[in-house]
């Protein structure tokens, strides 16, 4: 299984220019609300956890959205 870092400012602006809370983006991204609040915080996360929450987001997962570990 692989790990990601996601860059926590960029989620957190992303997030918020779509009005989401941590909690409304968990819901959307199928995942807890402490995975969100970990993303936020540069806590690695699953691939798959950064999938959903870019899908989520309506973004590509990219270099400029986290780092592979």
């Amino acid at each position: 299984m692989g790990y990601v870092v996601m860059d926590a400012e960029r989620v957190k602006e992303l997030r918020e220019e779509r009005g989401l809370s941590k909690r409304a983006l968990a819901a959307a991204a199928g995942i807890s609300v402490d995975a969100a609040r970990r993303l936020e915080r540069e806590v690695p996360v699953t691939f798959a956890t950064g999938r959903a929450v870019a899908d989520a987001l309506g973004v590509e997962p990219s270099p400029s959205l986290g780092r592979v570990l």
